[in-house]
């Protein structure tokens, strides 16, 4: 069964954005849009960056940067995991 979904609208950078959302997915989209605002805030004072593009580039870079470090590490977790039961196993 689908869900219904609902209008809302977010700003980001001082853009309004209309978006169709579920409920359930309503909660995470506005809780990513006040990460985002946050981020922004920050970074315009850590870097004195005034071009919002700027500051979206680097907080782009920031995040699949930090994607590709939790990919990896769920890789080499789950290997690690994975040896452990191996060891186990032999037991």
């Amino acid at each position: 069964m689908l869900e219904d979904k609902v209008k809302i609208k977010v700003s980001i950078a001082g853009r309004t954005y209309p978006l169709n959302v579920t409920e359930k997915e309503e909660e995470h989209v506005r809780r990513a849009v006040k990460f985002i605002e946050e981020r922004i805030k920050i970074m315009k004072e850590k870097y004195d960056i005034k071009d919002i593009q700027d500051i979206q580039a680097l907080m782009l870079l920031e995040l699949a940067s930090e994607l590709d470090y939790l990919k990896r590490k769920e890789e080499n977790d789950r290997l690690l995991l994975k040896n452990k039961l191996d060891q186990l196993l032999k037991i």
